[in-house]
């Protein structure tokens, strides 16, 4: 059985003979971080070609590897096709049935054929079914399907918002994002626009900017509203009419809304953002493989998404510090368009070429497969460091290959192009000519290994449906726990007073964690504990529809002036309640008109407005703290602060508070006025509220409070030395953790390979010289029995003469010698035997040590504790302290009074 389950070490296959034309018994392995400087594969339908990309990605999952994988045609889906049981059943949903038709079989006999061809090819590559167990563990398998509900929806919003890194320091890497989204997004309408040369894309690309530079995140509604009014007066030197007419923008601003407005692409609104890490790891910080099923979209919109992944990648991949291992992966299943020769210029070019250049540094590794070799810009392929060439079509492909190879022929005087010429000219299927400029000896062939998953072809929409939906069910229930905990419901009747009635009992939106909300909805519901349920909707970062005041000024909607306080409810005066001086009073700004939030209510309730009465501003109040704990730990590297906010309602004149029960997000204290916002009316204050006493305690309380409860606890890595980012999340720490556990794992099996090399070597050596003699004694007997024929023929001549004593003694001597060859030729076997069962051990010794060393480092990578980081009772400022009047909107709406919240 061959030795393949090497750390950081792909099971590839066995070498093949091509003048014999079959198998050797040389087990062909490939060094993961040999992909860090990435590989191209090109074969011909029926070539193998998906076969052996699956191979590499089932290898690369094997070793904890997680991966991004572009999949134009549905093959790649495949991965999620294994069954470590390997039944008929496990396969029958997934068998083609045309091809079962074709085989003369019903569905049932025909799964059952493919299930026994599968036991049979694994067990003839020695691959044992826990191995496909270990790979189905190891990762979590994604598909997404962009602009469809089939798989798992994405969201293209957060692309658009501004780098979190900044603007300074990288303008350059900035611009070139920036470059290719406004490339993708005017080819989705249809723009064939370059940079620099077309006015379109020099405004579009402008108002990129304009708005990053100050940190300001984009939708496509302002993109096409700044289109029509640029945020700027010039262009270069010419003002912005002269540069491009207004109705010229109005054109072009048309064109971009038809995207927008067509409702397919609201598919493109909901859903996971392309978060590149959330794609490579999941929370705990195990890998995962994210497949992006585009066979449903049309050629600009398979741009745009693969435009999109890319620019995030290389942000992602700039986040990161260097290292030599392989990190994480990225797959481009058939690269039609995508990275064409010149001089085609598609959006998704650059940022590949980019990958190629700077990827290497960071651990990233690109595989790039296509069938026509004429897809590819070869002398942009020149950093590819391992080709696979399989079955080509023609001679024309097989001269464009040779010409993609000549660069590196170049780099090795080893590398004989005729040679090479030669081989791929008639090779089989399944077969590829490997080159690897890691390694030394020049190309080999290589015949891949048996793919543990089910190879059925590409995958229908309603399969990827299928196999999602679990996923699908998980997420979607995780959306409705988050949105019932943070949303109380509207409570239409007695003032939203009843928590849990209104649009609570309708079905959420289909948006999942982390997603962007449709336009006009909030992207955050504001967490009010314990306020009814009017004060639960809508919070901080709705989108407003009215610029935020500057600091220190009050703000009131220029559209929605509030009517004066008449015909209020129960429990609200037109003046405020009169408290001591001593408790100060905050008041929190309006985030939301009058008119948008009879909107956003129409939006949650699924309920069409009859009719509404003028909306009048009211503010309930709460008792409103709000500190900032800093902390600092030289160990750990950390200094930080955070800020915690309590709002406490009906505060009672006496009894315990439950702090934690009243955790609310922190405010900005610059949007804090002292004064109400216009014409108001004011809900009566708790008997707490108005206690100067109550109040002073409960402000030492908070105090003593933070510095006993308000701990900094991250995570820790005792053996690397690691320390989590407490501002970041945990798998970004358990990402680095097992980075540099695997760093560590390489380095230490480098060793130990080389140590064991020298051994081997030495006993390859020994095997070498006895072989030599066993070859000479081989010849020296053959001679010897040459020589007893001819002396018995001579002894019986020399009988017939009377010399008996001297042939006699001459043919002893003679039988003696082949005796003693004979006995060296069985001690040479002998020998040779026991230099084989060395090797056979010491074969077996190595296996053993290197799985001892990658158990040692998964147990280090896992060893995960808390550091626990108290603040001191001076690094608690207390920002904010009294009472604090939360504004909301008042309205019979269809004939029901209704609160509807307008911070």
């Amino acid at each position: 059985m061959p030795f393949i389950e090497a750390p950081t070490t792909f099971y590839m296959g066995r070498r093949y003979d091509p003048r014999q034309k079959r198998l050797t018994d040389d087990v062909v392995y490939y060094d993961s971080r040999d992909l860090t400087t990435h590989a191209v594969v090109v074969g011909m339908t029926g070539s193998g070609k998906t076969g052996l990309c699956i191979t590499l990605l089932e290898e690369a999952i094997l070793d904890n590897i997680p991966a991004i994988i572009i999949d134009p045609k549905g093959d790649i889906t495949n991965l999620l096709l294994s069954f470590p049981e390997l039944q008929p059943q496990d396969f029958q949903p997934w068998v083609n049935i045309d091809d079962a038709r074709r085989a003369g079989m019903d569905v049932p006999s025909y799964s059952a054929d493919i299930a026994q061809q599968w036991r049979d090819g694994l067990a003839s590559w020695s691959i044992v079914p826990d191995r496909i167990k270990w790979m189905k563990l190891s990762a979590q398998y994604s598909i997404y399907t962009p602009g469809s509900d089939a798989g798992l929806p994405i969201s293209i919003v957060a692309s658009l918002r501004a780098p979190r890194e900044g603007w300074a320091g990288n303008e350059e890497a900035i611009r070139e994002k920036i470059n290719g989204i406004t490339t993708a997004l005017l080819a989705l309408a249809g723009i064939n626009a370059e940079p620099v040369k077309d006015k379109e894309h020099v405004l579009i690309s402008n108002i990129f900017e304009n708005s990053w530079r100050q940190g300001v995140d984009l939708t496509l509604e302002q993109i096409i509203l700044q289109v029509q009014n640029p945020p700027f007066d010039k262009l270069g030197v010419f003002p912005i009419d002269e540069y491009m007419k207004e109705k010229d923008r109005f054109k072009l601003a048309m064109e971009l809304n038809s995207i927008i407005a067509s409702p397919s692409f609201q598919s493109w609104m909901n859903g996971q953002p392309i978060d590149i890490q959330s794609l490579l790891y999941q929370p705990n910080g195990r890998p995962r493989v994210s497949i992006f099923y585009i066979a449903h979209l049309n050629e600009q919109e398979r741009m745009f998404i693969t435009t999109l992944l890319l620019e995030n990648m290389l942000g992602w991949m700039r986040t990161l510090s260097g290292t030599t291992s392989l990190r994480a992966l990225l797959y481009i299943d058939e690269m039609f368009g995508y990275f064409p020769p010149y001089p085609k210029n598609p959006p998704t070019k650059d940022p590949i070429l980019r990958l190629l250049k700077q990827a290497r540094a960071f651990g990233l590794g690109l595989i790039l497969a296509t069938q026509n070799p004429g897809d590819l810009d070869y002398k942009g392929l020149t950093n590819a460091g391992t080709w696979f060439i399989g079955r080509l079509q023609s001679d024309n492909d097989r001269q464009k290959i040779m010409a993609g190879l000549q660069s590196m022929a170049s780099a090795d005087d080893g590398f004989n192009l005729k040679d090479v010429e030669e081989l791929i000219a008639d090779i089989a299927p399944r077969v590829f000519l490997m080159r690897n400029v890691h390694e030394d000896g020049g190309p080999i062939l290589v015949h891949t290994r048996w793919a543990m998953s089910f190879l059925r072809g590409p995958l229908t929409r309603q399969q990827v449906e299928l196999l999602m939906r679990p996923q699908r069910m998980e997420l979607m229930q995780k959306i409705a726990q988050q949105y019932g905990q943070q949303n109380g419901g509207y409570g239409q009747q007695g003032y939203g007073t009843q928590p849990g009635q209104g649009y609570a009992q309708h079905a959420p939106p289909a948006n999942l964690p982390g997603s962007t909300p449709p336009y006009g909805m909030p992207s955050t519901p504001n967490s009010l504990p314990g306020m009814p349920a009017g004060g639960q909707n809508f919070g901080a970062q709705s989108a407003p529809q009215f610029p935020l005041p500057p600091t220190g000024q009050n703000f009131t909607p220029q559209s929605t002036q509030p009517k004066p306080a008449s015909n209020l409810p129960q429990g609200f005066n037109q003046h405020r309640q009169a408290v001591s001086n001593s408790v100060d009073q905050y008041f929190l700004p309006i985030r939301t008109s009058s008119q948008q939030a009879v909107s956003n209510w129409e939006q949650h309730t699924q309920m069409v407005v009859q009719g509404s009465s003028g909306s009048i501003l009211v503010y309930k109040p709460v008792l409103l703290a709000q500190a900032v704990v800093r902390y600092q730990d030289r160990k750990a590297s950390v200094y930080t602060a955070r800020s915690y906010n309590y709002r406490v309602p009906e505060l009672r004149q006496a009894g315990l508070i439950h702090w934690e029960e009243y955790e609310a997000e922190p405010i900005n204290t610059r949007e804090i006025s002292i004064e109400p916002d216009g014409s108001a009316a004011f809900a009566d204050l708790s008997p707490g509220l108005t206690d100067a006493k109550r109040m002073s305690s409960l402000k030492t309380e908070i105090t003593d409070m933070l510095y006993n409860t308000a701990r900094m606890v991250m995570p820790f890595n005792p053996d690397l030395k690691i320390y989590g980012n407490p501002d970041g999340e945990f798998s970004e720490y358990q990402a680095q953790v097992q980075q540099l556990a695997r760093e560590q794992r390489d380095a230490e099996m480098d060793k130990i390979s080389a140590q064991y090399a020298s051994k081997m070597e030495k006993l390859e050596d020994g095997l070498r010289r006895k072989e030599q003699e066993l070859r000479a004694e081989s010849d020296e007997i053959k001679d010897r029995q040459r020589e007893e024929l001819f002396t018995t023929g001579e002894a019986l001549l020399s009988l017939w003469k009377g010399r008996t004593n001297y042939t006699l003694s001459r043919m002893s001597r003679a039988s003696r010698y082949k005796k003693q060859t004979k006995a060296d030729i069985q001690e040479s076997h002998e020998y040779i035997d026991r230099v084989q069962q060395d090797m056979q051990s010491l074969e077996q010794e190595f296996e053993g040590v290197l799985n001892q060393v990658n158990e040692k480092w998964v147990k280090i990578a896992s060893n995960t504790q808390e550091y626990v980081i108290s603040p001191y009772k001076k690094d608690i400022q207390l920002e904010m302290f009294g009472i604090g009047w939360i504004p909301y909107w008042y309205s019979v709406i269809n004939g029901q009074a209704s609160l509807i919240a307008a911070y």
